[in-house]
């Protein structure tokens, strides 16, 4: 991974908190209560597909905030594996803004061109209007500290496929001084490869998760965020991944429908660390895997102590692996008696019968010319009518 972090005409900063520090969040931006919670913004159900996730490291703990006449920019390489196609893609990001009334705008380019969402985006301030939890559109989550979660539809066509690493540049430049530094810049992919032989369900859910050890007024100590109905049926692999920020590295718990993952310091993040990125944690969810899945963030009474003072999850995705969709047979009569069929490798055996109700089905023995997945065998019809059908071999 590449990480290049430029600074254009450095300023001076006096007493700005680091980002690590717990402020006060007693003025929301751009909501009404401190964070919006989290939502599922983007599901769905593929042939020959996986998950692909990569956060990187971009804190910097000694910052400058950004004026119209500097820029903060940081330069990434994501290394998106060989594959046939990308599904859908999105990058998220954590930046600093030193105070809920601080604007930025922020231009990302992806392989050296402007993404549409963000040419430039333009949030911040405590009247943000910019969307929340939609797939389509540039997301911007405030909690009213300064912290903004900003989230990206990216275009397919735009990443690389070939397993030449993509590079993401994000800019920002600030009317007003905005901080811009960044905590980490995400992307997810969903891609598909035709090895990989599968069918593959997946959910993700991101916002603003903020949770409280003392929470106050519209502040919470839990939450809980449905995740879009996946399929379990012959699921053969489950799992969980989630991505907090801004912790105290002391307790908390996550659940899935229920059951304690992990430990109950399962957001291990050091503010002793310099440069340090998001606590990320992943787990095998299969055995408690069902068809709406829920996970529950808490620093409630359930934590024993001593709890986080506050944290931040503020993405998670489920991804689920099942085998490859096994095709239907198509049968069909031809002229000259002409019996052809197309079927799965596992294999149908062709019958006949002279009596569709009742009667004796025999077995067909005639060789058939396969081409592909096209099975073609030709028998004689000595019977007025004769019915044939296709039975799994095993």
């Amino acid at each position: 991974m590449k990480l290049k972090i430029t600074k254009l005409i450095l300023t001076l900063t006096t007493g700005l908190l680091p980002l690590a520090a717990n402020a006060g969040f007693s003025l929301p931006s751009g909501s009404t209560s401190p964070g919006h919670g989290i939502s599922n913004v983007l599901s769905g159900s593929i042939a020959n597909a996986a998950l692909y996730w990569q956060s990187t490291t971009n804190w910097l703990n000694a910052g400058n905030p950004i004026t119209t006449f500097t820029t903060y920019a940081v330069t990434n390489d994501y290394n998106l594996p060989a594959c046939d196609s990308v599904s859908v893609a999105r990058i998220v990001m954590t930046v600093w803004g030193g105070t809920a009334n601080y604007i930025s705008q922020m231009t990302v380019t992806i392989n050296g061109t402007n993404l549409s969402a963000a040419n430039p985006l333009v949030f911040g301030s405590t009247t943000d209007t910019n969307p929340v939890f939609s797939a389509n559109s540039a997301n911007t989550y405030g909690s009213g500290s300064g912290v903004w979660l900003v989230t990206l539809p990216v275009p397919p066509e735009m990443l690389l496929k070939d397993g030449t690493p993509n590079t993401i540049i994000v800019s920002q430049t600030s009317p007003n001084g905005f901080d811009g530094r960044v905590q980490h810049v995400t992307l997810l992919a969903v891609y598909q490869k035709s090895s990989l032989a599968n069918t593959f369900d997946y959910a993700i859910a991101e916002g603003g998760g903020d949770i409280y050890k003392t929470p106050t007024g519209s502040q919470v100590s839990q939450r809980t965020v449905a995740l879009d109905p996946v399929n379990p049926t012959g699921a053969i692999a489950a799992k969980l991944q989630v991505l907090y920020t801004y912790g105290d590295a002391l307790n908390d718990r996550l659940y899935f429908n229920g059951t304690q993952l992990g430990s109950d310091n399962v957001a291990d993040w050091s503010t002793a660390v310099v440069n340090n990125g998001p606590s990320i944690v992943s787990f095998d969810v299969l055995g408690n895997l069902v068809a709406t899945n829920t996970v529950t963030f808490s620093l409630g009474a359930d934590v024993p102590a001593t709890q986080e003072t506050s944290l931040r999850p503020q993405l998670a995705a489920l991804a689920v692996t099942r085998p490859a969709a096994v095709p239907l047979p198509s049968l069909a009569i031809n002229s000259g008696g002409q019996i052809a069929w197309t079927t799965n490798s596992a294999g149908f055996s062709l019958e006949s019968n002279t009596n569709l109700v009742g009667g004796t089905w025999t077995a067909v023995t005639n060789v058939p010319v396969v081409s592909g997945d096209q099975f073609t065998v030709t028998v004689e019809m000595p019977a007025p009518q004769q019915f044939f059908r296709l039975k799994k071999s095993n």
